[in-house]
């Protein structure tokens, strides 16, 4: 298996609780931040997770992040996961899904799979750590 380092970020978020629903509660976290010093890109990002919180703790999440360079070319993860609790609190989201992007330069990894870690700790500090297959 062939994975190569697309974006590692940094940034703050905000968690939401959305309220309740028939399998357990909503939640939503969105992020800001910018590219790591030892990112293959460098830009500013966003995203949102949205997360079902069931009787078991957090599970089943879906995410989009968006990575805009400094020359304005734009990469899109349409992801799909789950989410797990880290000791002394905060969450990991594991995510894959697909890369969108109509920038030239980018343009032999749109339609490829990504992999994503995102970590939000207990003071929603993030860090994402995302790969293309």
């Amino acid at each position: 298996m062939d994975l190569r380092p697309l974006y590692t970020l940094a940034g703050t978020a905000v968690v939401e609780r959305l309220g309740k629903v028939q399998d357990g509660e909503r939640l939503k976290i969105e992020f800001r931040g910018t590219a790591a010093p030892d990112s293959p890109v460098a830009g500013k990002a966003h995203g949102s997770a949205w997360i079902l919180v069931g009787p078991l703790g957090p599970g089943e999440t879906s995410a989009v992040q968006e990575l805009v360079t400094a020359t304005g070319e734009r990469i899109v993860l349409e992801l799909r996961g789950y989410t797990i609790n880290r000791d002394g609190g905060g969450m990991e989201i594991r995510a894959s899904g697909l890369i969108r992007t109509s920038a030239a330069h980018f343009a032999e990894a749109n339609g490829r799979i990504a992999l994503v870690v995102q970590t939000v700790s207990a003071d929603n500090a993030v860090s994402v750590r995302a790969y293309q297959f």
